[in-house]
């Protein structure tokens, strides 16, 4: 059977919003490999998303903060990452149907899962290799976190918690069966990474699910990771109290003081900010406590923070009025009698809620892979609300 070209655009999208979860360079030549084709091929024009305007704002904002910046030359990467919103783009575009749906959930679960369980396999080698030196750096809760296929555990965590928070609602309003036991793997996976802001983005993640969904249906997933979770409590105990330890290992209170750098710089470059890539350059002068070497300053930790030290308060205004408008657009779709738009809505409400609530404790919106994924999944339900009476049959 012949394949249509806007099949081959879908099937080049969803290669891409997979491969974020495997290789940034792989996400990035199938990105622009889908760029490409849909120049070439177009078979369909661009479906905006509803979020396109203040999305469109927050890059200006961008742009006008480099422009403003003492040193502009090394602010071109927030910029270069601007081809990354077209994920969502694309998502809207070729993401219209419920068999496309169900196929996106089915290849994002099993791709999140393998990398679940490699990640459970490299957390018991390096528990293994902790036990025998007793050494912090070899820890796997702490400094030795599993990374999947990923180069660090925060956007190896990222992803797994962005599938996990789409696939919760999905899988269970949408009858997926043998799924669930890949997502169940993905839960697990999620306490072995031992990444405290993920664990605290799928926690709200089931808490908006679970608004939406009987806890019958919810509970024959949760109930198994809750199993592993108590039977692992030992590890969690561990992870949590290094929190609040004495001496060289104490990245809460770090996070603290990143806080207090972030709110005066603000203050100091309230509408313009330090301009973008400029904390790490500044950080020193803002600093006011005496342990610096002990702390990790690429980014301050924090969305919110970090976009309002770099590009000021007019980037963090449209950064917040882009959520605002993803979850009133999301929370209206939940309320539609269409069950894929419903269930849609509700899968990207619950993801976005995670994003935002583990991007208290970390720049997510910074990590290419994480923030691609996210723009792909959170953008489907805005393609579902504007297909065509032929989108219904195509897939």
């Amino acid at each position: 059977m012949k394949v249509s070209a806007d099949e081959w655009m879908f099937r080049l999208t969803l290669a891409t919003a997979a491969a974020t979860l495997i290789s940034i360079s792989a996400a990035q030549i199938l990105l622009t490999l889908s760029l490409a084709a849909w120049a070439i091929l177009r078979p369909r024009g661009p479906r905006w998303p509803g979020y396109t305007g203040p999305l469109a704002v927050f890059m200006l904002a961008t742009l006008l903060s480099l422009a403003m910046s003492p040193d502009p030359s090394v602010g071109a990467g927030p910029v270069k990452k601007f081809v990354l919103f077209s994920m969502g783009l694309l998502a809207a575009t070729f993401v219209t149907t419920e068999s496309r749906l169900r196929q996106t959930v089915k290849v994002l679960v099993i791709v999140a899962s393998v990398a679940a369980l490699v990640g459970l396999i490299q957390f018991g080698f390096q528990y293994a290799e902790f036990r025998t030196t007793g050494d912090l750096a070899d820890d796997p809760m702490v400094l030795a976190r599993a990374t999947g296929f990923m180069g660090h555990w925060m956007t190896f965590g990222g992803g797994q918690m962005l599938v996990w928070s789409a696939a919760l609602p999905l899988l269970m309003a949408l009858k997926f069966g043998a799924f669930r036991i890949g997502a169940g793997l993905i839960g697990v996976g999620l306490i072995f990474g031992f990444t405290r802001s993920v664990w605290i983005g799928a926690f709200a993640a089931v808490a908006v699910a679970a608004a939406y969904l009987p806890f019958r249906q919810i509970g024959r997933l949760l109930i198994p990771v809750v199993i592993v979770a108590i039977l692992a409590s030992g590890f969690i105990v561990r992870r949590v109290s290094m929190s609040f330890t004495e001496g060289n290992f104490a990245p809460d209170t770090g996070r603290i003081e990143m806080a207090g750098v972030g709110v005066r710089m603000v203050r100091d470059h309230p509408f313009f900010g330090v301009g973008p890539e400029r904390v790490v350059s500044e950080f020193e002068a803002y600093y006011r406590g005496e342990d610096i070497d002990n702390l990790y300053i690429g980014h301050l930790h924090n969305n919110f923070l970090q976009i309002a030290a770099e590009r000021g308060l007019i980037g963090l205004i449209a950064f917040i009025w882009l959520f605002l408008r993803i979850g009133l657009d999301m929370i209206r779709g939940a309320r539609s009698t269409d069950p894929v738009r419903k269930w849609a809505s509700v899968a990207a409400l619950s993801l976005s809620t995670a994003f935002l609530s583990a991007g208290l404790f970390e720049y997510n919106f910074g990590d290419s892979e994480v923030l691609m994924l996210f723009l792909f999944l959170v953008s489907i339900p805005y393609g579902i609300m504007a297909r065509e009476p032929h989108d219904h049959d195509a897939g």
